[in-house]
C-alpha cells in the first residue's frame, strides 16, 4: 500500500503521491505540506516528476506553494488525477506540463472560504480578503489551462464538480486515461462518482457531497 504522501524515485523519474489533506503543518497521517514537498523535491536529480493526486484540498497558500515548487523544478512534471482533485488540490494538478485525468476522477472548484468573527468591519475585511484570494487563484487556471477568468469565476461561484471530460474541455486536464486499478477499486470509485454527479443534477446549488469542514477550506482566517 502506498502512503498518503510519499516520494518514490527510480532512475531518472520520481513519483509523488498526494493522497491526503493539504495543510501548513503535518500533524496527522496523510497530511501534505508545501514545506514537506519542497524539501523532498529540491534535491531530486531526475528528468521527470509524476504527481498522483487524490485529495479534498485544504489550505490555498499551501496549494499555491506546492504549485510553485513543482513549476520551479527543472524536471518535466506530469500530474495525474487519481480520484478527487478538489479545492486547493487543483493547484498542484495545474502545475503539470501534462495533466492526465483518470476516467474515474472528479474536479471541484469553489471560491475561497473564510472564517471570521468580530465587528462588522472585521467581517467586511474578511470578505474582501476572500475575494482577493479567489481572484489570485483564478490566475493559475488562466495561465495554465487557458481559461477565461470569467469562466473560472462562474465555476467557482457555482461550487462546481467537473467530470474528466469537462476538465479536458476546459483545459484543466490535457488528456484522459483509463483507470488501471483493480476491478473492485474501479467499482467503488465509479459508485462514488455516480453519487456525486447524481446529487449535482438533482440539487445544482446544494452543498457539495463532501462536508464543508476544514479540509475543504482553501483559506481560513480567524479575527479575534
Amino acid at each position: 500500500m502506498k502512503k498518503y504522501y510519499a516520494i518514490q524515485q527510480a532512475e531518472r523519474q520520481a513519483d509523488i503521491y498526494i493522497f491526503g489533506d493539504i495543510v501548513p503543518f503535518e500533524f496527522f497521517e496523510g497530511d501534505v505540506s508545501a514545506n514537506g514537498i519542497k524539501d523532498q523535491i529540491k534535491g531530486l536529480d531526475v528528468d521527470e516528476i509524476r504527481v498522483h493526486i487524490d485529495s479534498y484540498g485544504g489550505s490555498v497558500s499551501e496549494g499555491w506553494a506546492i504549485y510553485n515548487a513543482l513549476r520551479e523544478h527543472p524536471a518535466k512534471v506530469k500530474t495525474y488525477g487519481d480520484g478527487f482533485v478538489a479545492s486547493a488540490a487543483l493547484y498542484p494538478f495545474l502545475a503539470g506540463d501534462e495533466r492526465i485525468a483518470s476516467s474515474l476522477s472528479a474536479y471541484y472548484l469553489h471560491q475561497v472560504m473564510v472564517s471570521a468573527e468580530g465587528y462588522a468591519s472585521d467581517l467586511r475585511s474578511a470578505a474582501d480578503e476572500a475575494d482577493t484570494m479567489t481572484e489570485i487563484g483564478i490566475n493559475a487556471f488562466v495561465e495554465r489551462a487557458g481559461m477565461e477568468a470569467d469562466t473560472v469565476r462562474e465555476l467557482m461561484q457555482g461550487e462546481t464538480w467537473l467530470t474528466p471530460a469537462q476538465a479536458l474541455e476546459y483545459g484543466i486536464a490535457t488528456s484522459i486515461t483509463a483507470d488501471t486499478a483493480a476491478p473492485v477499486v474501479q467499482a467503488a470509485k465509479k459508485t462514488v462518482m455516480q453519487k456525486v454527479f447524481q446529487k449535482k443534477r438533482e440539487e445544482p446549488r446544494a452543498e457539495p457531497p463532501v462536508p464543508k469542514n476544514s479540509i475543504m477550506k482553501l483559506f481560513e482566517r480567524s479575527t479575534k
